[in-house]
């Protein structure tokens, strides 16, 4: 029963009771039994629906998700006065951080439930939603709650669904007005592509006679002098530059026992790892990945795998803390594989912690620790 209902039984009982003197208990028998068939009449006309979700294969932490939400009519009786949302009652695991404060949720609603008046039989409604992911990973989707109110509001029928759905939550990027640690990660990584793809101007291959609708990048006037015909230069663009990017999940023995605890320097090493993925590839390199806590990595290969940046991505949704000498094994797999080719190493700690010798080619960044708000 819903308020409207009760309250409708307690007027109308008291009022032809008190005021008109009718008898209670034959009122309140009137009042049950026509609740009793309301009761099931909005048990019989409860829509009975069918739901599907459009999801991509991977969305940011932080960044508002659409999910259309696509329903039909199985019944055969039309569905009336009814709200679709996503289950609310279970909006995820609250974290406590050490110094008391509440970790953000895995999940935020940005858009109330969504009232249907009318759904014929067979009909197909789209019913929008949007979701906000708080925390990196493999997250489930809610489950979809239908609450019917026919007839007339004085009754509540809850359906439970749930489809079973996962999405990928990949690392927010840095944001540079973060803080002045995040601004200097950002301007040593544009220094080291910068340094690391200035040579890649367009390469002189020789010079020839000048024909009809030939490009002309630039003309050999000495050439043309000597010789007494118009002579070009011609250039091409160098090839694409294979880069290593190795991230080391080494953490310490209790970060790493710690699994259940928000860990603000390992996810900011991964927002690191993301801002360097996404500004690679918008530049003509060839990037090939490395995680160190990957399970199934190929050992032939060092562990990398040369994917499109979004599979990159997912990768580092799914990555976990791991114990420093099981990452240095797996970092003289990688380094091993590179051998003289360019590599970047980005941890959380610093590059005297690794034991061995780094090559002259492969540069260690450390991302350090978010300054605490009392600093």
């Amino acid at each position: 029963m819903t308020v409207a209902s009760g309250t409708l039984l307690v007027v109308s009982v008291a009022s032809l009771n008190i005021i008109w003197g009718y008898p209670w208990l034959g009122i309140f028998s009137t009042s049950v039994s026509l609740f009793v068939l309301g009761r099931l009449t909005s048990i019989l006309m409860s829509p009975k629906l069918d739901f599907h979700l459009s999801l991509p294969r991977s969305v940011p932490a932080g960044i508002p998700l659409s999910i259309p939400i696509n329903c039909r009519n199985r019944g055969r009786l039309p569905a009336m006065q009814f709200l679709i949302s996503f289950d609310r009652r279970l909006p995820g695991k609250r974290l406590w951080r050490r110094r008391g404060r509440m970790q953000d949720r895995q999940y935020e609603f940005l858009t109330p439930p969504q009232p249907i008046s009318l759904m014929e039989s067979g009909k197909t409604q789209r019913v929008p939603s949007t979701i906000r992911f708080t925390r990196r990973g493999t997250q489930a989707i809610p489950k979809l709650i239908t609450r019917s109110y026919f007839p007339f509001y004085l009754f509540q029928v809850t359906q439970q669904v749930d489809l079973h759905e996962e999405i990928t939550v990949t690392p927010a990027p840095l944001d540079p007005s973060q803080d002045t640690a995040t601004l200097g990660f950002l301007e040593a990584l544009g220094e080291w592509s910068h340094k690391l793809l200035s040579g890649d101007a367009l390469d002189y291959t020789g010079s020839r006679e000048y024909q009809t609708g030939m490009p002309v990048r630039r003309w050999d006037f000495n050439s043309w002098a000597r010789l007494g015909r118009p002579i070009v230069r011609e250039f091409q663009s160098p090839s694409i530059q294979q880069i290593f990017l190795i991230i080391d999940t080494a953490q310490d023995g209790q970060r790493v026992q710690e699994t259940d605890e928000w860990n603000p320097a390992f996810e900011r090493l991964l927002s690191a790892a993301t801002t360097t993925i996404l500004d690679l590839t918008k530049k003509r390199v060839s990037l090939q990945l490395c995680v160190t806590c990957e399970e199934n990595r190929k050992a032939e290969e060092g562990g990398f795998i040369n994917v499109d940046s979004e599979s990159m991505l997912i990768r580092l949704a799914n990555a976990s803390a791991m114990d420093s000498s099981l990452s240095n094994q797996q970092l003289n797999e990688a380094l091993e594989t590179v051998q003289q080719g360019t590599a970047l190493v980005l941890s959380n700690r610093d590059a005297e912690s690794y034991p061995n010798t780094l090559p002259r080619s492969v540069t260690w960044i450390c991302i350090t620790d978010p300054p605490s708000e009392s600093s």
